[in-house]
């Protein structure tokens, strides 16, 4: 009113005196805002990446705008009209929060806002819901092994068997859509259990220690660019809670099989300091055999078929202790300094008996010229001790979104010893000759990396880092016989690998579409010396690694990612050595200095879809080629050591390989008791190169299925079923036949909720076998083996502390300044 007197008295016509008045609303009507946040777990104070962020209407609910949430859970909501609307967040396995938000400004930051996991009152006790099994993102998978009950007092080699996509074999090789080439990290480090990231001893990680497991088949730049198939990391419970907390287990299994386990937490104020110890003792039975046929020709001209028949059976006993001690200590409210130290032990020790006959095989089919009739007994006893001793720096800014640095240095020590005692009888009589190979290995690892991220702007940031990795290894063999040999096989090899690393990433969003690209660049150096015969090899290289991903909303629940990297496969020291492994003196295995590095490119193009709150779908097509390919080639030679005439492996660049296919994950909660998640692929491997003296052209269709599917039939019991197949997998010179497997576990929870019984029976039905096909140039091979695996364990957990379920009233945490007024919904 005080402007219209004002105006009035200056004589202006009404309508500027109109203009004047409406002019400040116009202006406020046209103002839009940004609106940004966090999104937290309540409970593990960890960021919910891929969750949808919904701004509606407060008068009608109508949809105003949407996001969904980054990696490190923020989402970014913009060109929102100034007014009142209502904040709705969703994500599988949790409450939806809902908040109430009024926009009369250009910014408006709502903080951390943290989501509770589903929950129902019954008799007032809280039962908690739980996270999905499978977190598809759609450049990673997130398997929650936490709550998996088909894994209760194993090791990450029954972990992994239930991780989509993800194959296990008899000796703990691990491969990802067919493929061996798989780095293994630990809490997103090369691990001395991991054999410096590069082989795997997943027996020495206790499945009690692990909190989920990431499978990332297109990784960024940040990545190490090692690994063919890409990366599995493995990452470890933490606790944060206030107050000392724990958990106490103990476990039986089927035929001797124990194991116990403790975790202990105490956290207050800037310090919490952690211990975990896992020991068990385990005794596994397993059998085989090989029907083998070598075609020889004579200078005559006249060919002979040789067959050779043999049985095993063995006994392995297996004792492991594995210790974690810990200290986070925040030296501000921005900064965290994290030591821990994680040494393992594991001894055992095992028997073999292979019975072994040769012969002629004519043509009629009868059995000609019997070349003898042995039976080998092996007697094996192994050491292992490794340690991981690590350093972690940690520092964000207050008022500076997504701005972080990250320094950490670790340290590997690794000493492992095995001596097999053999002894062979000839069933026709005559000598009996012993023989003793002694393996001393030792490795030295270390690798130490700073990580920076700069916000560039709302939506764009910066990401540069650099690493340094290095690695020495020490392999002693020693052969001795008590008959006289034509060369003494033993040798001593040397290996030292150095990679230096740099990389930079660029992200941005641009309306619904966002981006990155970025680049790594590895110098590597290696150097190998085999002591025994003077020989030594050189290698330096430097590679480049683009990366790139787009991302596109089609809607808030809905989205599309396109995703291209380079990565490289580089031999290991066991396979570059130049030695000759006789511990089956009939097949042999040698390795090779003169291998080259494989590269791979690989392309992704994924969908993701959420219907309603406890259904998803994620469809991912993929294509990738590998040049330079290493694959094993078994050819037939003279061994120079006995003059026998036997099959020999040695690893090759023989050529390429294609994968390309289609793989699903689903997931939905059929009823308020029954969850069901379930993956499966369909890829097509084309195997081509060139053999010593022949061509390879092999190719098949691979399909893969899991199905796992809780149920609460009664309150506080949980029945897990888990199923997997996967279908023939062919190789360079053969095909790996079908596995199949299926497991059944319980869980029963008592003394209020704190403790818990669980009964888990693995491959119920005893059908798990790995089987092989093995043929080429004068060749053919059928390899069968079954190792022990159906087993019982019953399991007894208990949790003491504030890490307990209380019952009557959920513990609430404490709210920081940032948390106040996150309204219904949220913590």
């Amino acid at each position: 009113m005080n402007t219209f007197f004002r105006l009035e008295r200056l004589k202006c016509p009404f309508w500027v005196v109109l203009i004047v008045l409406l002019t400040p609303l116009a202006s406020r009507a046209q103002s839009t805002a940004t609106v940004r946040g966090l999104l937290y777990d309540a409970a593990t104070n960890q960021p919910l990446p891929f969750a949808n962020v919904v701004l509606l209407r407060a008068q009608d609910s109508s949809f105003v705008a949407g996001a969904q949430t980054a990696e490190n859970g923020a989402f970014v909501l913009d060109k929102v009209v100034f007014g009142s609307y209502s904040l709705r967040a969703t994500v599988l396995g949790y409450r939806p929060g809902r908040k109430p938000v009024t926009v009369a400004s250009t910014e408006v930051a709502l903080g951390t806002l943290r989501l509770r996991p589903t929950a129902t009152q019954l008799q007032d006790v809280v039962i908690q819901g739980e996270r999905a099994v499978v977190q598809a993102g759609l450049d990673k998978k997130v398997v929650s092994v936490a709550k998996d009950l088909t894994a209760v007092g194993g090791t990450a080699a029954d972990v992994l068997q239930n991780v989509p996509s993800v194959t296990v074999d008899q000796n703990g090789a691990v491969s990802l859509r067919g493929s061996s080439g798989v780095t293994i990290f630990i809490d997103g480090k090369p691990s001395g259990a991991a054999g410096g990231g590069r082989g795997v001893s997943l027996d020495q990680i206790p499945a009690s220690q692990i909190e989920s497991v990431e499978v990332i088949t297109n990784p960024s730049a940040r990545y190490d660019a090692e690994g063919a198939a890409g990366i599995i990391n493995i990452v470890l419970k933490k606790n944060r809670r206030d107050g000392l907390n724990g958990q106490a287990t103990a476990g039986v299994g089927t035929k001797d099989k124990y194991n116990g386990a403790l975790s202990l937490n105490y956290h207050r104020g800037p310090v919490n300091v952690f211990l975990t110890y896992d020991g068990r003792q385990d005794r596994r039975t397993g059998y085989g055999s090989l029907d083998q046929t070598i075609t020889s020709t004579d200078a005559a001209g006249a060919s002979t078929r040789r067959v050779l028949r043999q049985n095993r059976q063995g006994v392995v006993y297996n004792q492991s202790n594995a210790l974690r001690l810990g200290l986070d200590y925040s030296l501000t409210p921005e900064q965290t300094l994290t030591l821990s130290v994680q040494p393992r032990y594991n001894a055992g020790h095992s028997w073999e008996n292979i019975a072994s006959r040769q012969f002629n095989f004519a043509d009629t089919r009868s059995y000609a010229d019997s070349l003898g009739t042995t039976d080998r007994s092996n007697t094996a006893r192994s050491t292992n001790r490794s340690a991981d001793v690590t350093l972690d720096y940690r520092r964000t800014w207050t008022g500076q979104k997504g701005r972080e640095l990250t320094a950490s240095a670790i340290y590997t020590p690794l000493h492992g010893q095995n001596t097999i005692d053999s002894r062979l009888y000839y069933l026709e009589g005559g000598a009996k000759p012993g023989q003793q190979q002694h393996f001393d290995n030792r490795l030295h690892q270390g690798s130490g990396q700073v990580d920076y991220v700069q916000p560039l702007g709302e939506k764009s940031r910066l990401e540069t880092g650099a690493k340094s990795l290095w690695r020495q290894y020490d392999n002693d063999y020693r052969f001795q016989s008590t008959l006289p040999l034509a060369f003494d096989p033993s040798n001593h090899f040397l290996y030292q690998e150095y990679i230096q690393a740099a990389y930079a990433t660029y992200g941005n969003a641009v309306g619904h579409l966002s981006y990155q690209a970025g680049v790594r660049a590895e110098q590597t150096n290696t150097h190998g010396h085999q002591l025994s015969t003077g020989q030594q090899f050189r290698r330096s290289y430097l590679n480049v690694f683009p990366s790139a991903v787009l991302s596109y909303e089609l809607s808030q629940d809905q989205q599309l990612r396109l995703s291209y990297s380079k990565r490289v496969q580089r031999p290991d020291q066991g396979e570059l050595n130049p030695f000759t492994d006789r511990s089956d003196p009939l097949n042999l295995n040698t390795g090779n200095p003169l291998l080259l590095p494989e590269y791979i490119h690989a392309v992704e193009l994924g969908h993701q879809k959420f219907f309603g709150k406890n259904n998803s779908l994620t469809t991912t097509a993929f294509y990738n080629v590998e040049t330079q390919t290493i694959k094993g080639f078994r050819a037939i030679i003279t061994d120079p050591l006995t003059g026998n005439v036997v099959t020999n492996n040695i690893r090759l660049n023989l050529g390429d390989e294609t994968n390309y296919g289609l793989e699903l994950i689903g997931a939905t909660s059929l009823t308020s008791f029954w969850k069901l998640n379930g993956t499966a692929s369909a890829f097509r491997r084309i195997i081509k190169g060139t053999g010593p003296s022949t061509d390879i052209n092999n190719s098949n269709f691979v399909y893969t299925a899991r199905v796992n599917t809780t149920l609460t039939p009664v309150k506080k019991l949980d029945v897990q079923v888990s199923a997997n197949y996967r279908s023939p997998v062919v190789s360079a010179q053969g095909r790996r036949l079908t596995t199949f497997n299926t497991d059944v576990a319980a869980k029963y929870a008592v003394l209020g909720d704190r403790g818990s019984l669980s009964l888990r029976v693995s491959d119920v039905f005893n059908t798990l076998r790995f089987n092989f096909t093995a043929y080429g140039p004068n060749l053919d091979a059928v390899s069968r083996n079954k190792r022990e695996s159906r087993i019982a364990i019953l399991t007894f957990s208990y949790r003491f502390g504030q890490d307990g379920v209380e019952s009557n009233q959920r513990r609430r945490p404490q709210q920081g300044p940032s948390d106040a007024g996150t309204g219904s919904g949220f913590e």
